[in-house]
């Protein structure tokens, strides 16, 4: 619904320019500049609030817009008597349906020097997509897609086959849905809820068709943007360039709005899909024994990822034991591209099923081996549809293809991970989707994707959830060592799954490609109107990105 604005507000006056506007100071934007904005926008101008102060008092916290800056909000099931609070909600934002829009509003917030915070669906873990005062460019409304058997890139000559044209908004379910319409499947994330085209693939985008096809990233072709200066430009190998090489692994929300983006479409060809699922009681008596029964399962699973791998380049894998009240469980899936006979992975998978017999434990899994004509049928069910509303700490260490495929390589991984003390709500993630056409890529993609994942074997993922209010950033330093001295010399890490407190960051992010997205960063965003947490050229700022340093 349109919104009009009618609280009270300062005068404008000039802010100090190494410090964006919030609020409570007399730059921020007066009524009478809010309404003017929000007729250019086609109404669409919205005034955000938490989604559970519904379910407190009318006025929890009147003065909010003065107070400090805190991590606090408020969530469905807190508390009623606890104060409901605007924590790093934006206060107000566009809920944009075109490119005009988006370039209203990116002229808008650097004419009055807002905290710009660009967001589809959120899913980031360090709060990239948020932000104490913003400003919030939502792009979810975005969801055209078009479908093209013989793409060119502007500028070009050259046609890339199959593409297809995703407007921001659009879900990695929703692309996989409409491809299998069209007879093609496309790069997605693991979780179907994740947006395809924003912060994921900028990010690099991993996924468990890259070792078929390479990361989300690899497969761009195009790209849209609205700069920091409030133009539409296209992106990509013909025109800007260095913007299209930076938006490809540089990460999302940093170098402008992406508004849509091309990627590779590719035949719906058969696999052979393997699940395995198990769930044993903790045991709180001092034996933890439900947790060494789930650690057994995946220590046998993770070994004969190498032989699987081997076997054909294009398996990719992900494996999660999950630790809740009263039980350990495990969930695991194993994705063979372009296959259609099982025969030779049946026997391989046989050993781990006679193994884990002899331990006693064929009774507490169900596993299924599964050929599926058309991948698309087991693409286009929904995963890791995960529920919001709870903090969330998390960390991520890459392991090379010498430790992964080295005599006791991946025992050694899994001896490390079920040595670490798990709470209730901790999560591991041990994901090969590395590998295979992601690793030959290297020759192929000039991107600012981190090079160290051209030999990268695994990814390794730990996770916390925490009380909603909580601001603690300290849990992984107990744990993440011990996984980063698996490798050694250290690869890096996924910047979409970064640890708040990443030593060395911007090197375990992108490596030796820093400087130069540094340099691409200053060139198309020299006030820095795209800051986020950890990103290019964060280093200049406080930690939420609101003045320099």
């Amino acid at each position: 619904m349109p919104t009009t604005i009618s609280e009270t507000a300062s005068t404008p006056t000039i802010s100090p320019r190494n410090c964006r506007c919030l609020p409570h100071d007399p730059c921020w934007p007066s009524t009478h500049e809010w309404n003017l904005f929000n007729a250019t926008v086609n109404g669409h101008l919205i005034q955000i609030r938490p989604v559970g102060s519904v379910c407190h008092g009318a006025l929890q916290s009147t003065t909010w817009e003065t107070s400090p800056i805190t991590n606090s909000s408020c969530f469905v099931h807190t508390p009623r008597t606890v104060p409901c609070t605007q924590g790093r909600i934006p206060v107000y934002g566009i809920l944009a349906h075109s490119a005009e829009e988006i370039q209203h509003a990116v002229s808008f917030a650097r004419r009055h020097n807002l905290h710009v915070a660009i967001r589809n669906t959120g899913h980031d873990g360090i709060g990239r997509s948020s932000g104490y005062g913003s400003f919030q460019i939502n792009v979810s409304r975005l969801k055209a897609m078009h479908f093209d058997r013989d793409f060119t890139p502007q500028g070009g000559m050259r046609s890339r086959g199959h593409a297809v044209t995703l407007g921001a908004g659009v879900l990695g379910l929703e692309a996989l849905a409409a491809g299998r319409m069209n007879g093609v499947n496309v790069v997605t994330g693991t979780c179907s809820s994740v947006g395809l085209v924003g912060g994921f693939l900028q990010g690099g985008g991993l996924s468990l068709l890259g070792p078929a096809y390479g990361t989300a990233s690899d497969n761009a072709l195009e790209m849209w943007v609205v700069t920091a200066q409030g133009d539409l430009v296209v992106a990509n190998e013909y025109q800007n360039e260095e913007l299209f090489w930076a938006l490809r692994g540089g990460g999302g929300g940093t170098f402008g709005v992406v508004v849509n983006t091309t990627i590779r479409a590719y035949p719906d060809v058969p696999a052979v899909h393997f699940v395995l699922t198990a769930a044993v009681p903790r045991q709180y008596n001092g034996t933890v024994g439900g947790d060494q029964a789930i650690w057994d399962i995946t220590a046998e699973l993770t070994n004969i990822l190498p032989a699987l791998k081997r076997m054909k380049n294009a398996t990719s894998a992900i494996i999660v034991p999950r630790f809740e009240a009263t039980r350990a469980v495990l969930e695991a899936h194993i994705l063979f591209v372009n296959i259609s006979d099982k025969g030779r992975i049946e026997r391989q998978f046989s050993s781990m099923h006679d193994v884990l017999k002899i331990r006693g434990l064929a009774g507490v899994y169900t596993s299924e081996l599964k050929v599926y004509p058309q991948m698309s049928t087991w693409l286009n069910v929904p995963r890791q549809l995960n529920t919001a509303g709870f903090g969330l700490i998390e960390g991520s260490v890459l392991v090379s293809e010498e430790n992964f495929f080295a005599p006791n390589g991946t025992s050694r991984i899994t001896d490390v991970l079920s040595r670490l003390e798990y709470i209730v709500g901790d999560s591991v993630e041990i994901l090969m989707s590395v590998g295979g056409q992601v690793k030959a890529n290297a020759d192929i993609v000039d991107s600012a994707l981190l090079p160290a994942w051209r030999e990268a074997g695994l990814l390794l993922t730990i996770r916390r959830v925490l009380p909603s209010t909580s601001m603690t950033k300290t849990m992984l330093n107990s744990q993440l060592p011990f996984v980063r001295a698996l490798q050694v010399p250290p690869l890096g890490a996924y910047y979409n799954v970064a640890n708040i407190e990443e030593p060395d960051a911007r090197v375990a992010f992108w490596g030796e490609n820093y400087q130069r997205l540094y340099e691409v960063k200053q060139r198309w965003d020299p006030e820095g109107l795209f800051i986020v947490r950890m990103g290019v050229g964060s280093e200049h700022w406080d930690d939420e990105g609101i003045c320099r340093v």
